[in-house]
């Protein structure tokens, strides 16, 4: 019934739910058809609750670019910092491609700047897009 894909449309599913849990039905068909919906609510719900979450969150963006923060993986945790930009640059770098044309709406990688927080390396990656 509802598609949870951010914490609006979760607050949305919430309060269905609990309507839908106070509501009296008249007839016992309605009430079959009220618990499954309840069933459903509450499996969307704990799909939404317990999906994976990214390793990488967006800092700030604009129209030609954003910045993001990476985290790398645990089994770079003790490794050095060419170890780690050296992962950086196989798995996360974007390369640019020339292209002819303008504006071609490609993204790449203009910087980044690893760094070890909490024990775990991270990078600041700014990715630009051709516009």
């Amino acid at each position: 019934m509802f598609n949870i894909t951010d914490t609006e449309k979760l607050r949305d599913a919430y309060i269905f739910l609990t309507f839908a849990q106070n509501a009296h039905a008249a007839a016992p068909e309605k009430k079959a058809n009220r618990e499954i919906f309840i069933t459903n609510t509450k499996r969307e719900i704990r799909e939404y609750n317990n999906r994976p979450i990214s390793n990488t969150r967006i800092i700030s963006a604009d129209y030609d670019g954003r910045i993001e923060l990476v985290r790398l993986p645990d089994e770079l945790d003790t490794a050095h910092k060419e170890d780690a930009a050296e992962w950086f640059d196989d798995n996360c770098y974007l390369e640019v491609c020339n292209s002819p044309y303008d504006c071609t709406g490609q993204e790449f990688t203009s910087w980044y700047h690893l760094f070890q927080r909490r024990g775990h390396w991270y990078a600041y990656h700014m990715v630009s897009r051709d516009v």
